[in-house]
Formats: C-alpha cells, sequence, structure tokens
C-alpha cells in the first residue's frame, strides 16, 4: 500500500495568536525579539489551522503532547515542522512518521563538517571540488537532521552514528545507521525556496511513497 506525506509550505508572516493555547502564548511572550516572538506565532497558528483539518476540529481544540524529547504530537496524524527564516515547512502523514528539516544556505567553515558528519561523510565531502562543497554539505546536513526528526531522538543521537549520501546526483539515502536497518529508510530532497535547502526522511520499510505538496 502507498503512503501519503503532505508536504506544506508557508510564510511565517502572519502573527495571530487567537488559536493559541494559554502555555503558547506564554512561550511566546519570553522571546526577547519581536520577529522571533511573531514567526513563532506564525508557526503554531498555521501548524493548528492545517491540523485542524485532518482533525476535524477547531484549531484551538488541538491539544499537543510531547515526546521524551520535546517533539509535538497529537493523536490522529503524524506530523513534523521546521523554520528558517521567515519560511516554514511542515510534512503530515497519517501512515508514516515524517522528519523534515530545512536550512538558509550560507557559507560555512569545513571545521564544521569534520565536528558533526561521519568520517565517510566527510571523506565523501572533501572529495568534490571546492565550489560543490556547499551544496553539497546542505544535502547532507538537511539529510541527517530530517533523519534524526524522524527517529524522534533530536541531538540525543551522535551524529557520527550514521551517514547519508551528499554528492551530485547521487539519490538522497541512508547509507548506515544503528540496527542495520538503513534500507528501511527513504530520503527525498526538497527546495522549499531559492537559497534553502530541504530534506525529507521517512522510515517506510519499502512502501511506496506519494508525496503531495500544498502551498
Amino acid at each position: 500500500m502507498t503512503a501519503t506525506v503532505d508536504l506544506w509550505r508557508w510564510r511565517l508572516d502572519d502573527p495571530d495568536p487567537r488559536s493559541l493555547s494559554p502555555d503558547e502564548r506564554a512561550r511566546a511572550a519570553r522571546f526577547v525579539h519581536d520577529r522571533d516572538r511573531d514567526r513563532f506565532v506564525a508557526g503554531r497558528a498555521r501548524l493548528r489551522a492545517i491540523l485542524a483539518g485532518y482533525l476535524g476540529c477547531a484549531p484551538g481544540d488541538i491539544a499537543f503532547g510531547y515526546g521524551a524529547h520535546g517533539r509535538p504530537r497529537v493523536a490522529g496524524v503524524h506530523f513534523n515542522l521546521s523554520h528558517t527564516g521567515d519560511l516554514a515547512q511542515l510534512a503530515v502523514s497519517r501512515d508514516l512518521v515524517p522528519g523534515v528539516d530545512i536550512e538558509t544556505v550560507a557559507p560555512i567553515d569545513m571545521a564544521v563538517a569534520r565536528a558533526h558528519f561521519s568520517a565517510n561523510e566527510v571523506q565523501a565531502l572533501c572529495a568534490l571540488p571546492e565550489g560543490a562543497r556547499l551544496a553539497a554539505f546542505y544535502r547532507c546536513w538537511t539529510r541527517k537532521e530530517a533523519f534524526l526528526k524522524a527517529l524522534g531522538t533530536g541531538l540525543s543521537t551522535d551524529l557520527h552514528s550514521f551517514a547519508v549520501t551528499l554528492a551530485p546526483g547521487e539519490p538522497p539515502a541512508v547509507l548506515s545507521c544503528a540496527g542495520g536497518d538503513a534500507g528501511a529508510w527513504r530520503l527525498f530532497d526538497l527546495a522549499p525556496a531559492p537559497g534553502v535547502a530541504g530534506a525529507l526522511a521517512l522510515r517506510c520499510g519499502g512502501r511506496d511513497v506519494r508525496l503531495a505538496h500544498h502551498g
């Protein structure tokens, strides 16, 4: 059976707090900078509006639970949200637990890769021409972050303990991971906006996956 993952993308420019819960309003109030507070409110409000369509309820009626590593969840649907700057990307599925990550592409120091990538990933990155390394770095980074978010463990999992592909033209894939089930994973590259890299990770166990994009 084919599993469906809905991908939603929006700008964080409509900070309407009316559907937020008291704890979300309190969290918003703790932001020092107005821009960060507004982006948080806009992200949560739209997240609630989208999930309400799947759950058949009002946005303000959604009660989030939180996993051991702080990941929000609701009964009835799996979802994962990422944002960078004023852009948000959401993955929603009734079938699979998604992990999604988006990052604004900016110059990086290779020391960052050496600190966070596996030895095989660093070797593959260094083997590329210098002009190809920045894009490859962000392919690797977003794929790894998406993988961790799908696991639900966040940075409590050692970034060196698994490896993904990163070379230009190489299909996105998990090459190795704890438990030896790399073949159960599917990775997809996302291009949410110019200058923004992204990836989606799913442990689908060989199931076919259909991606549905929404505005």
